[in-house]
């Protein structure tokens, strides 16, 4: 794991982050919605996105970028992003997707949540 240190990753990612009251900025996706319901009780995934940009742009939480070893996802994704908030108390690993990979196909990027469980 490393940091996420590339200015313009990290622009993007902030970017999504920072419209997450707009529908399709950050998504939950496959089994994070199960681990939203099961790891933080009655927390809805519009708080959640918005604890998710308090975390990084707020708070100045870290984010890994991980290279994408597992299949099948390596021949979809060269990384993903790990992030580990703490929100109402229960501390979290999050994993996360930016798309789109590429600088050129879509201005405006989006964050797809994962999974989510407790660390």
């Amino acid at each position: 794991m490393a940091r996420l240190t590339d200015p313009d990753i990290l622009a993007r990612y902030k970017q999504a982050l920072s419209e997450w009251e707009i529908t399709g900025a950050i998504e939950l996706v496959g089994r994070a919605h199960e681990g939203l319901r099961t790891t933080l009780e009655g927390v809805t995934a519009q708080y959640f996105k918005e604890a998710l940009y308090r975390f990084v742009c707020l708070e100045n939480g870290e984010i890994d970028q991980v290279k994408e070893e597992r299949e099948p996802w390596r021949e979809h994704w060269e990384w993903h992003f790990d992030l580990r908030p703490t929100i109402n108390g229960v501390k979290l690993y999050v994993e996360t997707r930016l798309y789109p990979e590429s600088f050129s196909s879509r201005k405006d990027p989006m964050i797809q949540v994962v999974q989510i469980k407790p660390v």
